[in-house]
């Protein structure tokens, strides 16, 4: 891949947070010595504004919510005419790169850069300078102190403000353009 994204690229991520209450949206996280913890999840177009975020338990596999991920993709706009569903591209690290995962996305018309799991796989995500664009969004996130750890015990009320956070999140990249 070459250092800048297409136009109507997507990319999509998970990230770990350590939840210190509980609840029945928490899960062992396998990278923290099973401590109970969140991932949120998201989908971030070309500039890194996020899409679509939902939070999920740390020990979920990440295609799991990558199907789920993809039916909340909002429309995108585009010229007068019918406008466009989805991303022409989608792109992901090994974590999404599942072989059902990939069929499915190729079967809703978008192209596949997940990469691939397997003895075959290549070293590293294979998305080269582009990969830091859904890191920064994600990073964006850990801004928020009240979702930087999970303190909440109902994962809904988690998942607001994670949408909250997504809101305020794109407000001031809308505001710095202008």
């Amino acid at each position: 891949l070459s250092g800048k994204l297409e136009p109507d690229h997507a990319l999509i991520d998970s990230a770990s947070v350590r939840a210190l209450k509980g609840g029945g949206h928490t899960g062992p996280n396998p990278t923290d010595r099973g401590k109970n913890g969140c991932k949120r999840h998201t989908i971030a177009d070309r500039v890194g504004q996020p899409r679509v975020i939902q939070t999920g338990r740390a020990n979920e596999r990440d295609d799991r919510r990558a199907f789920q991920l993809l039916d909340l993709f909002p429309k995108l706009q585009g010229p007068r005419g019918r406008p466009r569903t989805r991303p022409d591209c989608l792109q992901g690290d090994a974590g999404y790169g599942f072989p059902d995962l990939i069929r499915e996305v190729r079967r809703r018309g978008i192209r596949p850069q997940l990469a691939p799991r397997g003895p075959n796989a290549i070293h590293g995500s294979g998305l080269g300078r582009t990969r830091y664009v859904v890191e920064r969004t994600l990073a964006w996130f850990g801004n928020f102190r009240r979702i930087k750890f999970c303190y909440e015990r109902i994962g809904e009320h988690f998942q607001a403000f994670h949408d909250l956070a997504a809101t305020l999140i794109c407000s001031k990249r809308l505001f710095q353009a202008a």
